[in-house]
């Protein structure tokens, strides 16, 4: 017998309008993603830069960057580690296709249920985050293929710019997914929050 699908922790959150009227909202969503953290052995960056081409056909992005491949994305964190993020199917599955990739030159830890990823998109998407992150979130300093963590609202938050529309992925700890959730319902609410 197998166990349960862990619920999202943001299941029970109310789907619709929030906030002003308007015709541009902030549009938030709850995408179910697999996150695996990886951290190199010490000497082994170059075994690990090779078996993230192989495994994932991506280069180990490097500081505050992005490399997706494969229906995977690696985001730099720290010097040495990346988290591997991909939409969730079986449970585990890209901790274990992680852990047989980089078995002798990193550490993987699945983070799949100590994380969450809310995914925040719009013309107002920047300035609603803008009212809580410490980052310069300017499509000059900040476009596409980028990623920081920062404290947003007094959170950690992994922010990872998905596309230029612009489209974030704003990744918690999953204790702290519901009062930053309503953190950004407030910072979004004068253009409107819609929650698919």
């Amino acid at each position: 017998m197998s166990a349960p699908e862990p619920v999202h922790p943001l299941a029970g959150v109310a789907r619709g309008r929030h906030g002003a009227a308007g015709d541009a909202p902030l549009r938030v969503s709850f995408p179910a993603r697999d996150i695996v953290q990886v951290m190199v052995r010490r000497g082994q960056d170059a075994a690990l830069a090779a078996a993230m081409r192989t495994a994932f056909g991506i280069d180990a992005p490097g500081p505050g960057h992005t490399a997706s491949g494969s229906g995977v994305t690696a985001i730099w964190i720290q010097p040495g580690q990346w988290l591997l993020t991909a939409p969730r199917t079986t449970e585990g599955a890209l901790a274990v296709r992680a852990a047989e990739a980089f078995s002798t030159c990193a550490a993987v830890a699945d983070q799949s249920h100590g994380r969450t990823t809310i995914a925040v998109s719009g013309a107002s998407a920047r300035e609603a985050l803008s009212r809580g992150c410490r980052i310069d979130l300017h499509p000059r300093a900040f476009g596409p293929g980028r990623a920081a963590s920062t404290p947003i609202a007094q959170i950690g938050c992994l922010v990872h710019q998905t596309d230029a529309a612009p489209s974030f992925e704003l990744t918690v700890f999953s204790t702290l997914a519901e009062p930053f959730l309503h953190w950004l319902l407030e910072a979004g609410a004068p253009f409107g929050v819609e929650i698919a």
